[in-house]
């Protein structure tokens, strides 16, 4: 049994207790691909650089990272020091981790022409490095997960031409939960999960349906917008949307906390919302 793990890599979220609370449930025997994020990563090393950081945002109203060609070398360089880090603090719990911070397990296609919206006005986008997935080496991933390794993956692809490709972190868990044929894909952020009120944590959407995504996507805000395409995108395992700001948010995303996603079969009548 396999499950997959993402770790936000934004402002203000503290990895360790997470990685902590993997690194017991890994040597109790459990299987995880761990997938982290960059993005605090990137647009400290991007000040330190003096490199402007810009998100854009498409006409859905998903937001992303404008990578142009100068700046996937710093988001390539801030990737791969996170998945040292973390392989590292893995390492120092006792769990035979690898990373993997390479273009070498996430194939994509670039994203040409990319719609979004600058001050409010349409515009298109060519110079963008950022990538849609296509593949998953889950031979490698299998592989490495049956001789006892824990895979630490970057947010970087491969290109159809050998480019390096900025590609977002909740769909490459999301890519590799369903190419592995995962039974479970956590997705810890610094939000609780789905919430019907942004500024009340108590309106937490508990547990919805796979077959009810489309029905909650007006709630979604933000990066919640995508968190709830990779929930889509993971089908059919089950996609829990919780909080890395907890005591041991692994335990508690499994036991209960944050937004489950199922299978249609796993929701009883009056359970959604």
């Amino acid at each position: 049994m396999i499950h997959v793990l993402k770790i936000g890599g934004g402002a203000g979220i503290d990895a360790a207790p997470a990685l902590h609370n993997l690194a017991e449930r890994v040597r109790n025997g459990e299987r995880w691909v761990l997938v982290h994020g960059a993005s605090a990563a990137t647009d400290a090393l991007a000040a330190r650089m003096g490199a402007p950081v810009e998100t854009i945002t498409g006409p859905g109203g998903h937001a992303s990272r404008y990578t142009p060609p100068a700046m996937i070398d710093i988001y390539c360089a801030a990737a791969a020091s996170v998945n040292q880090q973390i392989a590292g603090i893995l390492a120092g719990l006792d769990v035979s981790a690898v990373g993997l911070a390479g273009p070498n397990v996430i194939t994509a296609r670039r994203k040409t022409a990319i719609r979004a919206l600058r001050d409010g006005r349409p515009v298109i986008i060519r110079d963008d490095c950022s990538g849609t997935i296509t593949g998953v080496n889950g031979a490698l991933l299998a592989a490495l997960l049956d001789a006892g390794f824990t895979p630490v993956v970057a947010p970087v692809a491969l290109g159809e031409e050998g480019e390096r490709l900025n590609v977002d972190g909740d769909l490459v868990a999301a890519a590799i939960a369903r190419e592995l044929g995962a039974e479970t894909c956590v997705i810890l952020s610094n939000v609780p999960g789905l919430l019907r009120d942004t500024d009340n944590p108590a309106s937490l959407v508990r547990r919805i349906g796979q077959h009810e995504i489309d029905a909650y996507e007006a709630l979604a805000q933000g990066r919640m917008k995508k968190k709830l395409l990779a929930a889509r995108q993971a089908q059919p395992a089950r996609v829990i949307l919780s909080s890395a700001g907890v005591t041991r948010p692994l335990d508690a995303a499994l036991n209960g906390s944050g937004t489950h996603i199922v299978a249609p079969e796993v929701v009883y009548a009056g359970n959604s919302g």
